[in-house]
């Protein structure tokens, strides 16, 4: 039974997409204030708010969904048992038996494995992103679900 957990890499990617969020706020809010000063009517201190509002509203739930998606995924795994794949999170455990994929796809940008999505039965998907050593999870997943590779 193999085991992946989530990368050093991924979170500090989010971490960063977070940063970048608040810097282009950042930019947003400085251009209204200058444009605010400059032509006042043009730039209307509501103009402001808004932004203001709305980008920290933004920032706020970016932020908060990223402290949540942290606490969760430090003990997050998933296995890959013999006929199916188990998801650990929280002392809680699912399982998706193979039987249920119908088709496995690999997205690749830049010639590096991004993501990993399992198609269910029910039309339903699973994407598997941000794991440790993905193209090995990626392989084990080949192996286990012949013929059911998309390209």
């Amino acid at each position: 039974m193999e085991r992946f957990v989530v990368g050093k890499e991924e979170k500090r990617r989010r971490w960063l997409n977070v940063g970048w969020g608040l810097l282009f706020s950042g930019a947003m809010v400085i251009a209204i204030t200058v444009g605010h000063e400059q032509d006042p009517e043009r730039y209307s201190s509501f103009l402001w708010w808004s932004v203001v509002w709305i980008f920290g509203a933004a920032n706020l739930g970016n932020l908060l969904f990223l402290l949540r998606y942290l606490r969760t995924v430090d003990d997050h795994c998933i296995e890959l048992a013999p006929g199916k794949l188990r998801f650990l999170s929280a002392g809680n455990w699912s399982e998706l038996e193979f039987e249920q994929v119908s088709a496995l796809r690999l997205f690749r940008s830049r010639g590096k494995l991004r993501h990993i999505q399992l198609l269910l039965k029910n039309r339903r998907g699973i994407r598997l992103e941000g794991y440790q050593d993905l193209d090995r999870l990626a392989q084990c997943l080949q192996d286990a679900l012949p013929g059911k590779l998309m390209s």
